[in-house]
């Protein structure tokens, strides 16, 4: 039996990108060089060339690693409110609210880099157009669209730091959104 190298230790890949993370998330895309990588990780600029050909592959693993995350939390919820009809619906409201300060300011460091190349958010324009095709399955395109900009739209004021209380207000603004899903008697007859 071939034993796994290294096992129980995140791979270099993975740590390349959780360094990645941190430095954008506290300096912003401009700072994130392979050097400034090389220096954090203590990885040579060859490995990391290795994991990634350049930055705009890195960050496009960057946006990709957070949309795995975003799905996982998902799952989370979905499994949460497995006998709530409306499950499904507060899963992915919940998800999309489900993220830290510093997930927060990652975000605005993408969307930075991606004002530079908005190629870089092919993995994001994906995720999103699956994500509403699946609002729309499960509660109309007005309702559920409608939540979620509401969702993605709080947290875009907090990316930009325009809204100081947004994080502090995230628990009630999600629990008032769990209200309004279940105050919805038909969600089918409001689209």
């Amino acid at each position: 039996m071939v034993e796994k190298k290294g096992a129980g230790r995140p791979s270099n890949r993975d740590v390349i990108l959780d360094a990645a993370d941190q430095l954008v998330a506290a300096e912003g895309a401009g700072h994130l060089t392979f050097d400034a990588l090389s220096q954090t990780t203590g990885i040579s600029k060859g490995g990391l060339l290795y994991h990634f050909k350049s930055k705009d592959c890195l960050l496009q693993a960057m946006l990709k690693r957070r949309v795995e995350r975003y799905e996982k939390l998902r799952e989370q919820y979905h499994h949460q409110f497995a006998d709530d009809p409306k499950g499904e619906l507060k899963s992915i409201l919940l998800a999309a609210l489900d993220t830290d300060a510093e997930c927060s300011r990652l975000g605005s460091g993408m969307l930075a880099a991606s004002a530079t190349n908005p190629e870089l958010l092919g993995p994001l324009k994906e995720h999103i157009a699956l994500t509403l095709q699946r609002l729309e399955r499960i509660a109309g395109s007005k309702v559920g669209k409608t939540l979620f900009y509401a969702v993605h739209g709080a947290r875009l004021f907090e990316q930009l730091n325009l809204c100081d209380a947004c994080v502090h207000e995230r628990e009630d603004f999600a629990q008032y959104l769990l209200k309004l899903v279940d105050e919805l008697t038909e969600i089918e007859s409001i689209r």
